[in-house]
């Protein structure tokens, strides 16, 4: 018998087996789920997303409807396509649905989910969600980084001068993301830090394994040969962004952020000071602050700050350059409310109400995330 023949062989004889344990016992138990197209053993509707799944799914949804149901590998899915039904799912029963797949990447590269963004709904979520809400994300704490995001505006519009007066092309994406990595570090960090360009190379290689297409997630009982190599990475990345996180802990434990206001101290020291408290000392089931709680929050809001604000912006600026009687609108307003002499200044937003609409307007279209 040749290896492939036993490869697949094997292959079947593990479908029929998980197949036949996942067969619930009286048939009259088993779950009634909306129309959709038959699926294939082991891999289930995979292979009819191909390589443009949003164009798949519409053109699904045509046949089957606004509410259909496939299976990726092994997981049920149900795909919601038109406002009414989303509506459904995402307002009028979003408790039922608020909650997160099990991803493999989630347990190597959110500390077991210790974080916010993979936790799954429930009691240990709405208190890390309120822990960051009251302490980290405050109008006051927002505020005192004002002047951080104001030093930080004005040394990218400095180097845009330098460029402009020497005749140099200007990568505009990357200096919008070397803003933004500046401003979050600042506000996580504080001022220095040693290990931030480790943990940009770190991030960015986490962002690109959360984003990748992992079997394990879709045919779990595949995971244990990591067929495609993103165990291995994912076990190497969270390794490194362990040891990063923690000589950053050390750092500031080492030296403490003494005679600061609470709303002056970046969020590592805010969450140093809370250390060890309990998150809810009135409930039954009481969660304590620790290191891996912290960098996982830490780790959470870094990625989620690199990537989906430097997006929006990028393609806001994009749609602006597509419009060119809008862009000359926010021009115009902007000369006649702050003038040509100095930068805007966040105290100016209020008075700029055509560059507020133009900013919802471009969150109300743009992916916030590549």
């Amino acid at each position: 018998m040749s290896p492939l023949t036993l490869a697949i062989f094997l292959l079947l004889s593990i479908w029929i087996f998980m197949h036949i344990l996942s067969r619930p016992k009286d048939p009259k138990k088993e779950p009634k789920l909306p129309p959709g197209p038959r699926s294939l053993p082991i891999i289930g509707n995979l292979h009819m997303l191909g390589s443009l799944p949003h164009r798949a799914l519409h053109s699904l949804a045509k046949k089957y409807g606004p509410i259909m149901s496939l299976r990726l590998g092994h997981v049920p899915t149900i795909v919601v396509s038109s406002p009414q039904a989303a509506e459904l799912f995402l307002k009028t029963h979003d408790t039922i649905f608020a909650s997160r797949p099990k991803l493999q990447v989630s347990e190597y590269l959110s500390y077991g989910t210790r974080g916010m963004a993979f936790t799954e709904y429930g009691s240990y979520w709405r208190n890390i969600r309120k822990l960051c809400t009251l302490q980290l994300l405050t109008v006051s704490k927002v505020d005192s980084f004002a002047p951080v995001r104001k030093a930080e505006v004005g040394s990218l519009v400095q180097s845009l001068k330098k460029a402009a007066a020497a005749h140099e092309v200007v990568d505009l994406s990357g200096k919008v993301c070397e803003l933004n990595e500046e401003t979050t570090c600042r506000m996580i960090f504080g001022p220095s830090s040693d290990g931030r360009l480790d943990l940009k190379t770190l991030i960015e290689e986490s962002m690109n394994l959360a984003g990748a297409f992992n079997l394990a997630d879709y045919v779990p009982y595949l995971g244990a040969l990591d067929l495609q190599g993103l165990t291995r990475r994912m076990k190497k990345c969270s390794k490194a962004l362990d040891i990063v996180l923690e000589n950053i802990i050390e750092e500031h434990e080492k030296i403490p952020s003494s005679g600061q206001q609470d709303s002056e101290t970046n969020f590592i020291d805010t969450l140093l000071s809370l250390m060890n408290q309990p998150m809810n000392p009135h409930d039954e089931q009481v969660y304590v602050i620790d290191r891996t709680n912290i960098k996982a929050i830490i780790l959470d809001m870094i990625s989620g700050a690199y990537d989906t604000s430097a997006a929006v912006i990028e393609w806001t600026f994009s749609e602006l350059l597509r419009y060119p009687r809008v862009m000359k609108h926010v021009q115009e307003e902007l000369e006649l409310v702050v003038g040509m002499n100095r930068m805007v200044e966040e105290t100016d937003l209020a008075k700029l109400p055509y560059l507020d609409m133009v900013i919802c307007c471009a969150l109300g279209f743009v992916v916030p995330y590549e």
